[in-house]
Parts: structure tokens; sequence; C-alpha cells
């Protein structure tokens, strides 16, 4: 196994301001970013949110197609949190959510609630693991990412504001509903998120395709943070010089790339704290 001190450079100190991200900044795009709201679809996606700690629905909009004993229990679960639980016609469910999945379930949250990076950092455990998104701009990937996050416990997702997508409605269909339990903490400069984690004992690793420790002999640090790129264009360099090392996925030859949240899985699982199954 390789010590991930071992060939260790000297690390950037940061000069700049402690990075702040915003909280739940929207970027222009899509319809539904551009959306006061957000709609959260799906039954297993719409029960996450409703026991989510972190994230406040503010109504939950059903279809008439939706079977008499689900729409009892979703019933059930607004009034316990005192939210406004409304049946209508599914063409007026489909005008309302913008959707044609999800089966006549659907959620409404003003906004989605990122983690404030400080708050989060002061927070965190002794030992942690954390996936940070360097241009990962497709919702599928980014919910199949914070899904695994969730499955492997991972104690939060990194992104940037700019040239990242956020959490949207696909998001959360994607993470099926993992969104609403994984802290995703927003920032405004990848790079001094990178020098902010460092300073509170992180050591960071760029997922490479060639390059760096192989995961199979890879020990993460009790405080290990992975940098994710983006398929095309992988680690931006800026991010990539900040980092402490390098990790990669052995391949078989011929094989050029993975899908980055195929990539996260297999480093998630592989890199993951020591978990407790529940038939223990």
């Amino acid at each position: 196994m390789i010590d991930p001190v071992a060939g260790r450079g000297k690390r950037r100190q940061g000069k700049g301001p402690r990075d702040r991200g915003p909280i739940g900044e929207k970027k222009g795009g899509s319809r539904e970013e551009r959306s006061a709201s957000l709609w959260v679809t799906g039954r297993h996606p719409v029960e996450e949110l409703l026991a989510s700690a972190t994230q406040r629905a503010r109504k939950v909009l059903l279809s008439d197609v939706v079977p008499r004993e689900v729409r009892a229990g979703f019933e059930q679960r607004a009034k316990e949190l005192a939210l406004p639980c409304l049946t209508c016609p599914r063409e007026e469910w489909e005008r309302r959510t913008g959707e044609r999945e999800g089966g006549g379930i659907a959620a409404e949250i003003a906004e989605y609630a990122y983690a404030e990076i400080e708050g989060w950092i002061s927070a965190l455990p002794e030992t942690v693991r954390v996936f940070l998104l360097d241009g990962v701009t497709d919702p599928q990937n980014l919910g199949a990412i914070v899904r695994s996050a969730r499955a492997f416990a991972f104690d939060g997702v990194v992104l940037p504001a700019d040239r990242s997508c956020p959490v949207t409605g696909a998001v959360f269909r994607a993470s099926a509903g993992a969104a609403a339990h994984v802290p995703v903490v927003q920032v405004t400069n990848l790079a001094r998120a990178i020098e902010r984690l460092q300073e509170a004992g992180f050591w960071l690793y760029a997922a490479e395709g060639t390059e760096g420790t192989d995961l199979s002999a890879f020990a993460p640090a009790k405080r290990t943070a992975i940098v994710l790129g983006s398929e095309e264009k992988g680690v931006r360099r800026l991010a990539r010089e900040r980092c402490d090392g390098a990790v990669r996925i052995t391949m078989a030859p011929g094989t050029e790339s993975l899908n980055v949240s195929v990539a996260a899985g297999i480093i998630a699982y592989s890199i993951r704290k020591p978990l407790t199954s529940p038939l223990e």
C-alpha cells in the first residue's frame, strides 16, 4: 500500500479570503434552472425529500392516476409535516410540474439548499470522504455521483457555481433522492475551495486516466477528497496543480476512459469508510 504522504510536494498557501460559496445561486440556462421553484418528481425522490433534514418542501402535488393507497401515504406524511397535499388531473399535474414522468407524484421546493462551506467543514467528523467536481455539467452524471456518495457514506460533494450543473429536479431523480441527504457545497472558486480543504487537514487527489497511484494500491488519508473532471477534458490544470497527488483506475488495454459517474462509483467503493451493514 502507498502512504498518501509519500512523495507529497509543498502545498500552495492560499492568500485570498476563504471561499464562502453562495447558497442556492441560480445560473441561467434551462427553463427548470430559471424557475422560481424546483419540482422533485417520482415516488422515491419525493419520499426522500420529505424525509430530509436539510431540504424543505413547500407542497406535495399528486395526480389523480396515483393509486389510492399511495396517495393516502403521501397525504399522511404531508399532514405530519404541515404541508399542503393537493390532487389534480394528470394533465394539470404535467402542466404545473413541466414533467411527463414521475408517476404523477411531485413535491415543490423554493430552491435547493446548498451547504455553506465553513459551516459544513466545521461539522465534519475526523474521518471524511468527499468528492470535488470540476466541469461536470450533465445532470444524470451529477445525480449518479451524489447517489454513489450516499451509498458509500461520503460526507459531501463540492462543485463550482460556474461551468457546472446545479442541483435540479433531474439531478434529484438521477440521484434516487440522495440529493435530499448528501451535503452539496456550491462554491464560487474551486481552486480556493481546494486550498480551504487543505487548511482543514484534507489530502486531495485528482482522478486521472493514466497518471497517479493505481486505485488498488491507494491508501487514503483520514480526510481525503477526490477531484473528478469532465469526461471530455478531465480535471483542469489549475485544480490539478493544487492537488496533493493523483489516483487512476487501471483498465484493460484499448479502453480510453470511463463515464465520470461510473468512475466515481468505483472510487467511492474503493476508499469508503468502514460501513456497518443493516443486517449486522
